[in-house]
C-alpha cells in the first residue's frame, strides 16, 4: 500500500516509514462515511487497537465516564449483562480496558492471537457503536438510591469509584488546578465525575451524549503490530462500516480558553489525618501553546528536564533548599488541545506555602537573566531522545503508549508522525537552541509573561471527610423527606431487580466469542540466556531488538543481614542513586546520569526457591540503561556505585530522608491496597515478612524516626548505612545484558568496562533468613478517605511451586475473583474492585476490594466465597476461564529492555523453563474436581489462621462496630 491507493472503500491517505522506531505508519479513510482509520505496522506479536471518540462534558455529573462503564454492559449482538469482564476470562489477552480521559473515551485491548484479537475487537466494536444502555446497567454502574436499615445512601460504581479517587489531596488539587486554569472548555469539568454532582446525571443524559458524542466523526480505530493493514480494514468494512447508511462528516473542533488578563489564586483544603499541619499542597500551573505547535512543546519539555528534572536542577534544587517544601515536581500534559505545565510542592508549612510562588518567580527570573547551562540542556534533549526510542511497556502494551502519543495528537487535527519521528524533531531544536535565548526566551513567554496561569493552596482539614459525609447525609435527608411510601417501595423493588437482574443465569457460551483450552501455546515464552564467563563472575546475555539501547544489571548475593538491618536496605538502595560517587558531588553525580544514561537505580529481590518458598535467595541489584554511544559511561556509574558512594554529605541525606518520609506517609493514604495486603500477610509466611519490615508500615514508622534521630544523630544514621553498604557489594556478581548481538560483541570486547572486578577480598557471611516473630493480628487502620480497602489472608503452609496443586489453587483465585467476589463486592457492594489471588512465591492466599463502601458486609462475602468454591459451587467452563486468566498472567509480555533480568530471576528463584513447562502441563490439565480438593487441602483447615485488615476511614469503622471490636485500631502513622 501507498498514499493515495484505494482498497475495498478506503482511501489510504498517508504511508510513511518511521526508522527510529522501525515501523511504517499507515493512515487512512473509509470514503462512504469518512471514518478515520490510523495503524503502525511494527513487527511485534502483540497487536493492540484502540476506538477512541473524542468526548468533551460540560459538567462534573460524570457522564462521559458511566457512560463508558454502560457501555461495556451490553450491546445488540452481545446482551448479557457484563461482556467485558467476561471476555477478560475467555481470551489470551495482554491488555483489555477503556479510559475516560479529560477529552476522550477510549476502549483499547491486545493479544499476541489474532483470532482472539479479533474476538474483542467485534466485541468493542458494538459494545462502542450499539450499546444496550438498560436501565439497570445505569444504577448499578453510575448512582441509585438504596434503603440500608431504613437509612437512604447513594451507591454505585462510578459514584463509589470517584469518592476513591479524591481521598488525596494530590488528587483534588490536580481537579483544582484544572477548574481554576480552564473555566469555560471542557478541561474545567471532572471528566471522571464529582460525587457531589454524579446523583444529578439521568439515564437520558447517557443516551443522548453517547448520540453526539459516540459517532465516526468524533472516532479514531487505532490499529498497531504486525497484522496486514488489509485484515484489519476488511473487518471494519464488514464487521461496522458496510451497513452504516449516513454519518455526520462534520469536523469536531476543541474550543480554546480565554486567555487570562490576570492570574487566578485560591486557598481550598483536602481530608488530612490530625496534625499534618506541614502537608500543605502548592500548586502553580501555566497555560501554554497548542498541542499542534510540537516544536514548542518539545521545547516546553527540555525545559521541564533541565530546571526540574534532578534535585540539583536549578529551580527544583532552590526550591528544596528554601525549607518552603519538601517535595518539588514539573509535570506536563503533552496530550490536551492547548498544555499545562504544573509546579506541585508537597510537605509546605502553611508559612513556606505562601513564600513558594514569590520564590518560584524570582528564581525563573534569576535562571532567564543568567542562561542554562549547555550540559544541562544537552542532557535533557538526550533524556528526551532515550524515552522516545525506549521499546516500553511496564504499565502498558508498547503499541497502547504509541496510540497516546501520536494517536491523541492526530485527533486534536495534528500530524501522528510528528509524535513518532525523533531525529527530524530533534534536529531542529538543537538549530534553535545555538541561540543562547531561545529558552530563556521560552521562560519568560510562557512563565513570567504569562499571566494565565492559576496558584492553589491546599490545606489539611482533618475534620473535612466529616463535613463532606454530613453534607451527604443532609441531602439524603432532604431526600427521604420528600419521598412517598410509594417512593420508598419503588427503592425497594429497584433493589430487588437489581439483585434478579445480578443473579440472572446468561447463556455466555452462546453470546460471547472465546478462546478454547486447545488454542493456549502448549509452552510458555521463554527468553533465553548465553552465559558467558569473565573475570570476576558470570554475564547473562538475551538477545533481542532494543533500539540502540542497552539495558544492564549488576547482581551480587545479598550477605546475611539482621532482622534490624532489613529496613536500612531500603533506605541504602534509596540513597544510592541520589548521593555522589566517582568523585562527583550529588549534584554533579546527577547532571552525569542526566546527560549519560537513561537512569540508574537500586534494588533488591528476595528470590524465594520454587521448591520451598520460606527459602530465600536475595540480591541485590545495580540497574541502569543507556544508548548504545553511551555504554562506557553507564558501566562506569554503576561501577562507581558498588565501590564509591559517599555518605560525607550530611545536608544532601538529610534532605532525602525528609522527601522519602513526605512521599512515603503521602503513599499510605493516596495507595494503601498494597499496605493492606503486606500487613494481612505480614506474619503469614517468612517470604512476607521479610518484606513486610523492609517495606511495610514498620518501614514508613522507621523513616519517621531516622528523620529525627537524624537531626540530634546524623553520625550514627550514616555509620549503619555505611557499614550495610561495605557488605552489599563484595565478592562475585552477575552481569544481565539486554540488547542486540552485535551490541552485546562491542561490550565483550571491552570485557565489559571492567564492570565486575572484585571490590574487596573480604568474606562475609552467607544468607541466613533472620528469625522474625511477628504476630497474625487482625486489624483496622484508620486513614483519611471515605471508602475501605480490606484484606482477606490465609497462610498456606509449606505449600510450594513445584506443588501439583499450585495450578490448582491458581484457578481457584480465578474463579473466586471471577465467579463470586465480581458479583458480591463490585456489582452488590458497589467496591471499585475485588480480587484473589495466591502469590507462590510468599505462600499465601488472600481476597481484596478496594474503594470499597463496606467493610463487614464485604469481609462476609469474602467468607461466603471461599465456601462456596469448597463446596463446589462453580462450573466446568468457569475452571476453563480460570485457566485463561492464569495463562494471561504466566504469559504476559516482558518489554526487551527487562526480558534479560526476568530470565535470571526466575533462574535464581528455580522456576526453570523445566519446571515452568511442568506448572503449565498442570495447569492445562485442572479439573473441577482438582480445584476443590486443592482448596480443601491448603485453606478450609486455615480458617483459624485467616487474618483480615482494613484501611478505612473513621466514619466507615464506626459503622462497622461488628467487625472493628473484634479487631486492634490505630494510626499507620502516629
Amino acid at each position: 500500500m501507498k498514499a493515495g491507493d484505494s482498497y475495498r472503500n478506503f482511501v489510504i491517505r498517508s504511508y510513511r516509514e518511521i526508522p527510529e522506531i522501525e515501523s511504517v505508519l499507515l493512515e487512512a479513510e473509509h470514503k462512504p462515511t469518512g471514518a478515520s482509520i490510523m495503524m503502525i505496522m511494527h513487527d511485534d506479536d502483540e497487536n493492540v487497537f484502540n476506538i477512541s471518540f473524542r468526548t468533551c462534558p460540560e459538567t462534573s455529573n460524570g457522564v462521559a465516564h458511566v457512560l463508558e462503564h454502560m457501555a461495556l454492559c451490553g450491546s445488540v449482538n452481545y446482551p448479557v449483562r457484563d461482556p467485558f469482564f467476561s471476555m477478560t476470562r475467555r481470551s489470551l489477552n495482554t491488555f483489555m480496558n477503556a479510559f475516560t480521559g479529560s477529552d476522550f473515551t477510549c476502549y483499547p485491548a491486545a493479544s499476541q492471537i489474532p483470532e482472539d484479537f479479533y474476538n474483542l475487537l467485534s466485541m468493542y466494536i458494538d459494545a462502542a457503536f450499539h450499546p444496550l444502555l438498560a436501565e439497570n446497567a445505569f444504577l448499578q454502574e453510575g448512582w441509585r438510591l438504596e434503603l440500608e436499615d431504613g437509612e437512604l445512601i447513594f451507591n454505585g460504581v462510578v459514584f463509589n469509584e470517584m469518592k476513591g479517587a479524591l481521598m488525596s489531596g494530590e488528587s483534588r488539587l490536580a481537579e483544582a488546578l484544572n477548574a481554576s486554569l480552564f473555566p469555560s472548555v471542557t478541561y474545567g469539568v471532572n471528566s471522571g465525575g464529582d460525587p457531589k454532582e454524579i446523583p444529578s446525571l439521568t439515564l437520558d443524559d447517557i443516551k443522548s451524549f453517547h448520540e453526539s458524542n459516540y459517532t465516526l466523526s468524533r472516532c479514531l480505530f487505532y490499529f498497531y503490530g504486525n497484522i496486514k493493514p488489509s485484515a484489519h480494514l476488511d473487518f471494519l468494512e464488514e464487521k461496522l462500516l458496510r451497513d452504516v447508511k449516513k454519518v455526520d462528516k462534520t469536523v469536531f473542533s476543541m474550543p480554546l480558553q480565554k486567555r487570562f488578563k490576570e492570574p487566578v489564586r485560591q486557598i481550598l483544603s483536602y481530608p488530612a489525618d490530625p496534625g499534618q499541619k506541614d502537608k500543605v499542597l502548592f500548586g502553580l500551573s501555566w497555560l501554554t501553546c497548542s498541542i499542534l505547535e510540537q516544536q514548542e512543546l518539545l521545547a516546553i519539555n527540555v525545559l521541564e528536564l533541565v530546571l526540574m528534572g534532578t534535585d540539583a536542577a536549578p529551580l527544583k534544587s532552590c526550591l528544596l533548599k528554601s525549607g518552603y517544601c519538601k517535595q518539588a515536581d514539573l509535570v506536563i500534559d503533552n496530550e490536551i488541545r492547548e498544555i499545562p505545565v504544573t509546579l506541585v510542592c508537597k510537605g509546605c508549612s502553611p508559612e513556606g506555602a505562601r513564600e513558594l510562588e514569590g520564590l518560584i518567580f524570582s528564581t525563573l527570573e534569576d535562571i532567564a537573566n543568567t542562561g542554562l547551562s549547555e550540559n544541562l540542556v544537552e542532557g535533557a534533549i538526550h533524556q528526551l531522545e532515550l524515552s522516545r526510542k525506549e521499546i516500553t511497556g511496564y504499565s502498558l502494551p508498547y503499541g497502547l503508549s504509541l496510540f497516546f502519543r501520536a494517536g491523541l495528537l492526530k485527533q486534536h487535527g495534528g500530524d501522528p508522525a510528528d509524535a513518532l519521528r525523533i531525529h527530524s524533531l530533534f534536529s531542529t531544536l538543537r538549530e534553535k537552541i545555538k541561540d543562547r535565548t531561545y529558552l530563556p526566551g521560552l521562560i519568560r513567554k510562557y512563565f513570567l509573561s504569562n499571566t494565565h496561569f492559576s496558584r492553589i493552596i491546599m490545606v489539611p482539614d482533618p475534620e473535612l471527610n466529616a463535613k463532606e459525609s454530613e453534607e451527604e447525609r443532609k441531602r439524603l435527608s432532604e431526600i427521604g423527606l420528600e419521598l412517598t411510601d410509594e417512593d420508598r417501595v419503588r427503592i425497594e423493588q429497584v433493589s430487588q431487580q437489581l439483585e434478579e437482574y445480578r443473579s440472572a443465569e446468561e447463556d455466555i457460551d452462546a453470546v460471547l466469542p472465546g478462546i478454547t483450552l486447545d488454542k493456549i501455546p502448549p509452552t510458555g515464552k521463554e527468553y533465553d540466556l548465553v552465559v558467558v564467563e569473565a573475570d570476576y563472575g558470570k554475564v547473562y546475555h538475551h538477545e533481542c531488538f532494543t533500539n540502540d539501547i542497552i539495558f544492564v544489571d549488576i547482581v551480587a548475593d545479598l550477605p546475611a543481614l539482621t532482622k534490624e538491618e532489613l529496613p536500612w536496605l531500603r533506605l541504602l538502595a534509596f540513597l544510592m542513586p541520589q548521593l555522589g560517587c566517582g568523585g562527583r558531588n550529588y549534584k554533579e553525580h546527577l547532571e552525569f546520569l542526566l546527560e549519560n544514561t537513561g537512569g540508574v537505580d537500586v534494588s533488591y529481590e528476595w528470590s524465594s526457591q520454587a521448591k520451598d518458598p520460606s527459602i530465600l535467595k536475595p540480591s541485590i541489584s545495580l540497574r541502569g540503561k543507556a544508548l548504545s554511544t553511551r555504554a562506557s559511561q553507564l558501566f562506569s556509574v554503576l561501577s562507581d556505585l558498588k565501590t564509591t558512594v559517599d555518605f560525607s554529605d550530611i545536608r544532601r541525606i538529610g534532605e532525602l530522608l525528609m522527601q522519602h518520609e513526605e512521599a512515603l506517609t503521602n503513599s499510605i493514604r493516596n495507595n494503601p491496597m498494597g499496605y493492606a495486603i503486606g500487613e494481612a500477610c505480614s506474619a503469614l509466611s517468612t517470604a512476607s515478612a521479610v518484606s513486610y519490615l523492609s517495606s511495610g508500615i514498620p518501614y514508613v514508622r522507621k523513616i519517621c524516626e531516622l528523620v529525627k534521630l537524624f537531626k540530634e544523630n546524623p553520625d550514627e544514621v550514616i555509620n549503619n548505612l555505611k557499614t550495610l553498604y561495605a557488605k552489599c557489594f563484595q565478592g562475585e556478581k552477575s552481569l544481565l545484558v539486554s540488547c542486540n548481538k552485535a551490541l552485546f560483541g562491542v561490550l565483550q570486547d571491552e570485557n565489559f568496562f571492567g564492570v565486575l572486578r572484585e571490590s574487596s577480598s573480604e568474606t562475609l557471611k552467607e544468607w541466613k533468613t533472620p528469625e522474625i516473630l511477628l504476630e497474625a493480628t487482625s486489624k483496622a487502620y484508620e486513614i483519611p478517605v471515605r471508602a475501605a480497602f480490606n484484606v482477606l489472608a490465609f497462610p498456606l503452609g509449606d505449600f510450594s511451586y513445584e506443588d501439583p496443586d499450585s495450578a490448582a489453587l491458581l484457578v481457584a483465585a480465578e474463579i473466586l475473583d471471577n465467579v463470586i467476589l465480581h458479583t458480591k463486592v463490585r456489582e452488590q457492594g458497589g467496591a471499585y474492585g475485588s480480587g484473589a489471588s495466591v502469590n507462590l512465591s510468599r505462600g499465601v492466599f488472600y481476597c481484596y476490594s478496594y474503594r470499597d463502601p463496606e467493610i463487614s458486609v464485604t469481609k462476609k462475602a469474602f467468607y461466603e466465597a471461599l465456601e462456596a468454591v469448597a463446596n463446589g459451587d462453580f462450573k466446568d467452563k468457569d475452571v476453563r476461564e480460570g485457566i485463561l486468566g492464569v495463562v494471561q498472567d504466566i504469559d504476559s509480555v516482558i518489554p526487551p529492555g527487562g526480558r534479560a533480568s526476568a530470565a535470571y530471576f526466575r533462574l535464581r528463584s528455580g522456576r526453570n523453563p523445566i519446571a515452568r513447562q511442568e506448572f503449565r502441563k498442570n495447569l492445562l490439565s485442572v479439573s473441577k474436581e482438582q480445584v476443590t480438593t486443592a482448596f480443601s487441602r491448603w485453606l478450609s483447615s486455615q480458617k483459624e489462621n485467616s487474618v483480615f485488615v482494613t484501611f478505612s476511614g473513621r466514619e466507615m469503622l464506626n459503622e462497622s462496630s461488628d467487625v472493628v471490636e473484634d479487631l486492634s485500631v490505630c494510626a499507620p502513622v502516629s
